[in-house]
């Protein structure tokens, strides 16, 4: 079971298990249930094109397997996170939590989901893995609180449909040196970090600087589904 190690913000939100090994669990889950995900993907009975959510939806469900063959007890995934805690407005594409009858806890990580690149149709939102129209971005709304409020370490998942991890790595790190240099909110070393690739996904990893004193620590996961 998750042993409680450390307090968050809130009164009743304690985190399961040694952080540490609950949060590698967590991100293992997630790189152990790639294949089957896109296993699931391709079954020939799913009506197609799948938009974000339904994407979403699949690999959410591979990760629950995963869970439920792992070691560590009540932990938890569901679609979708409403923050009942501190009221903020954005739902993240999905949430890990602890399970404990009669107590609701925050999430132990929540994660915001992209396409990389966008689809056709929404060409002009083409940054928003990093940037988007009103606070949207994928990494902005983790800087501006709007994911991942009381969080440390929270995460992204990218569906890479077209180009390479590298290409993807180069030009989202280039936007964010754009950025960089035109304001204060972001800085150079937000970059991504490349720390594993295999045929199938990527792993990297950053900080995104939410206020001078307060970082979060974003752990991506870019998935090839070509």
């Amino acid at each position: 079971m998750i042993a409680e190690e450390k307090q968050y913000k809130s009164n009743n939100a304690v985190l399961t298990g040694a952080e540490n090994t609950t949060l590698h669990t967590i991100y293992n889950s997630m790189q152990l249930a790639v294949v089957p995900f896109k296993q699931a993907y391709n079954q020939p009975n799913i009506c197609r094109p799948l938009n974000e959510n339904g994407m979403t939806q699949i690999f959410v469900e591979q990760v629950d397997a995963q869970i439920q063959k792992g070691s560590i007890k009540g932990l938890g995934v569901k679609n979708q996170y409403s923050d009942i805690f501190f009221g903020t407005k954005g739902i993240p594409d999905f949430y890990f939590h602890k399970v404990e009858e009669g107590i609701t806890h925050l999430p132990l990580l929540v994660v915001e989901v992209k396409r990389l690149p966008v689809p056709d149709n929404v060409k002009k939102r083409e940054k928003e893995y990093v940037i988007g129209n009103n606070n949207n971005g994928g990494i902005e709304r983790f800087k501006t609180e709007k994911h991942g409020k009381g969080l440390e370490d929270c995460g992204m998942i990218g569906f890479v449909e077209k180009e390479t991890f590298i290409f993807w790595q180069t030009t989202v790190n280039h936007w964010i040196t754009e950025l960089s240099e035109k304001c204060n909110f972001w800085q150079k070393d937000e970059l991504l970090n490349l720390t594993e690739t295999t045929t199938d996904f990527a792993v990297l990893n950053s900080i995104a600087h939410q206020t001078p004193q307060k970082d979060i620590h974003l752990h991506h996961l870019w998935i090839n589904l070509q």
